[in-house]
């Protein structure tokens, strides 16, 4: 253990919980920088990407936030730019609870978990390495800490539902009429009647699925996050409203397609200074202990 309240033993992180946020806040670049070398190794292999060629100018993308007008598949008719809006679905933060010290770690999940499975935690993976170096903000919703707690109620972990508590406080805690100033932005939407709406978020299936995705389009949020296949199927509904219903590996592709990723490609595309990474601390607080 060393000053910052941290080790490494063997390759596993231990972290002590009555550190402060900023002793694990190193940990950010280091995911940042193994999922960097991760995807420049695949992009080579794929033939996707030329190290000896840089990129063009107008490659380079505008930094930490996004300019909507360059991703119209996440963004849709949206004008202008700032940060990506992402709620979680419920089972993707329990997935982080469960598998989140190995994804931080890049630690080789099981392989009992089955490829379609192991592939979605990946593009989790990509997208919270993304998020350390740029504007994304990942939104909880009070519908998921119902659902969540009514899960894990079921499966009677008390310090996954500590862990979840925590995971909120760090983050940003949604309501269907938030104070937070920082709202994303409807400028470019179409204003659709309620009714339609209402319409949409019918098909999606009853219960909190279906009131997650309601307050997420209601927001006006980018992205809705899902493994849920009954909610993908829905996407093509939910489009005109300007919110995206995605799995972790739909996000990676399209965030991968507009340049977002470019910062892991070459230093030059990574100009902006660094966020806080207080948050990275936050999120690796809110992993369970091993006996959770």
């Amino acid at each position: 253990m060393n000053r910052l309240g941290w080790s490494m033993h063997d390759g596993i992180l231990h972290v002590d919980a009555t550190a402060h946020y900023s002793s694990v806040e190193g940990w950010g670049i280091h995911l940042f920088n193994y999922m960097a070398r991760r995807l420049r190794s695949a992009l080579i292999d794929l033939q996707m990407w030329d190290p000896s060629r840089p990129l063009r100018g107008d490659q380079v993308p505008a930094g930490p936030e996004f300019v909507y007008a360059s991703a119209t598949p996440i963004f849709g008719r949206r004008r202008g730019q700032g940060p990506l809006f992402i709620a979680w679905d419920t089972n993707l933060l329990l997935d982080y609870f469960k598998f989140g010290s190995s994804l931080w770690q890049g630690r080789d999940l099981p392989d009992k978990l089955g490829e379609e499975y192991t592939g979605e935690l990946e593009g989790l993976q990509f997208l919270v390495a993304l998020w350390v170096l740029r504007d994304i903000r990942f939104i909880i919703l009070p519908a998921t800490i119902t659902d969540a707690k009514r899960k894990l109620t079921q499966e009677r972990r008390a310090s996954r539902l500590n862990a979840f508590r925590e995971f909120v406080s760090a983050l940003q805690l949604g309501s269907d009429d938030p104070p937070e100033p920082d709202l994303p932005s409807r400028d470019g939407l179409l204003v659709l009647p309620e009714s339609m709406l209402e319409r949409a978020v019918s098909e999606i299936p009853p219960g909190f699925d279906r009131a997650l995705v309601s307050s997420a389009a209601r927001l006006g949020l980018h992205v809705f996050l899902t493994r849920d296949k009954g909610i993908l199927r829905h996407r093509d509904e939910l489009r005109p409203f300007g919110l995206l219903l995605a799995s972790p590996l739909d996000i990676f592709e399209e965030l991968l397609a507009c340049g977002a990723f470019h910062c892991m490609l070459e230093p030059r595309c990574a100009y902006w200074p660094m966020p806080d990474q207080m948050r990275v601390g936050h999120l690796i607080q809110a992993l369970p202990s091993p006996a959770g």
